[in-house]
């Protein structure tokens, strides 16, 4: 009996050899299977992202951007290829640099069973968008380029009336019932870009030079006057904070303020210290409010900055043109509101841990919002986009290939989502 038992044992022993080395070579060949992807993956990020710049600074030369994405892929992995030659693809008025890299990677148990072979090919796609545009002298004035945007929210972007009857496209549409968004709208999070890119956003365009001009969604849409979202997968909100903002907490020419009794702000306040030559205000207590009445005075070329841990309301009925922009920085992980009466506010507002909410009511705004959660626009409002971080006591900020003088050319190169180009 013992010995029947035993042969037992080697026969299913010899049964089982077949299920181990399979067991084996997923674990084997699997692993190094995900260990050349990773390698590969970052050598087509890094050779999508050199192209791209090279696309860029070359002027459009495909061939130079070719050459600088090869080095770079024999830099960080010399048994990949090319498994297609790079390309340049447009889509809605962008360009996107396309590289798909391949490799061949040995299979160590695997090759053992029927019809899989030595080796097996892998390969990894990366795309580069390039943002190429000529700045006109006071727009975009080579701030940093997180604020190249109109808005820029890592987890969503909302606007309640983005445009009125959404059921009926063929309705006549008028500036007196919809917002209007002049700028990119850029997204971080998938989920809340596919739920964003249901809705229609109208660019000012699409009411005439005189915004009197009526026009369905359908019209607007054939002449290609809606402001289409950006999915960015990898998209970064908190590099001014580190880069800029923290410096400017900090510094000694920044004016403090830490009196409890100092949390209601109004116009004339801020006007008395920009006059005096200050360029950055630090609120460092809680619960303030805001009642911006009139333009702030002083050096209308510059932004004056003011950073806030804590904000309870940012009210503006303010008409600021011709006064000084505010780049408005809440540091804060809530939610910071903006509740505006006609007017028009001119500057930047950054949140890179909290969300945004404006009550827009028929407000014009010349900026660009940053927020590290998510924007919401709760009523109706005219948006363009303006980058004044470059200005003053606070632009130290920098962008890839920024310009600051009238006419000059500027580019900003970042990886996205294949699936926006292909």
């Amino acid at each position: 009996m013992i010995k029947e038992q035993r042969g037992a044992v080697i026969i299913l022993f010899a049964v089982l050899i077949p299920f181990l080395m399979c067991f084996a070579g997923l674990v084997v060949d699997f692993g190094n299977l995900y260990a050349h992807y990773s390698r590969l993956q970052n050598a087509a990020d890094a050779a999508a992202l050199a192209g791209g710049n090279a696309f860029a600074e070359s002027g459009g030369d495909l061939d130079t951007a070719n050459e600088f994405a090869q080095s770079y892929v024999i830099t960080n992995d010399q048994r990949a290829s090319f498994k297609s030659p790079p390309t340049i693809q447009e889509k809605n008025n962008k360009f996107y640099y396309v590289v798909v890299l391949k490799e061949r990677v040995s299979l160590y148990f695997l090759r053992y069973f029927p019809r899989i072979g030595a080796d097996t090919e892998i390969s990894a796609t990366s795309c580069a968008r390039i943002s190429v545009q000529q700045n006109n002298s006071g727009d975009n004035g080579g701030g940093f380029f997180l604020f190249d945007n109109l808005f820029t929210a890592k987890q969503g972007f909302g606007s309640v009336n983005s445009i009125q009857n959404p059921d009926n496209y063929n309705i006549p549409q008028n500036q007196n019932n919809c917002s209007t968004y002049h700028g990119n709208i850029v997204i971080g999070d998938e989920g809340a870009f596919n739920e964003a890119s249901k809705n229609v956003y109208l660019q000012p365009e699409a009411f005439g030079t005189d915004g009197n001009s009526q026009i369905t969604v359908n019209e607007a849409i054939n002449q290609g006057y809606v402001n289409i979202p950006e999915y960015s997968g990898n998209l970064e909100v908190t590099e001014y904070y580190r880069d800029t903002v923290q410096q400017l907490m900090t510094a000694d020419s920044t004016y403090k303020i830490t009196d409890q009794n100092k949390q209601n702000v109004d116009s004339d306040f801020l006007n008395q210290l920009s006059t005096q030559g200050v360029d950055v205000i630090y609120y460092n207590i809680p619960n303030l409010n805001f009642n911006l009445t009139q333009a702030i005075n002083g050096k209308t070329d510059d932004p004056l900055y003011i950073i806030c841990d804590n904000i309870n309301n940012f009210n503006t009925s303010a008409d600021m043109t011709g006064g000084r922009p505010i780049v408005l920085i809440y540091n804060g992980s809530g939610e910071f509101w903006m509740n505006c009466n006609g007017g028009t506010f001119t500057g930047d507002i950054y949140a890179p841990f909290g969300s945004v909410n404006i009550n827009d009511n028929r407000h014009m705004f010349y900026g660009s919002i940053v927020a590290g959660n998510r924007i919401q626009l709760q009523s109706q409002g005219y948006y363009i986009q303006r980058n004044y971080t470059s200005t003053g006591t606070g632009g130290s900020g920098s962008g890839s290939g920024s310009g600051t003088g009238a006419g000059s050319v500027s580019y900003r190169v970042t990886l996205v989502n294949a699936s926006q180009a292909l």
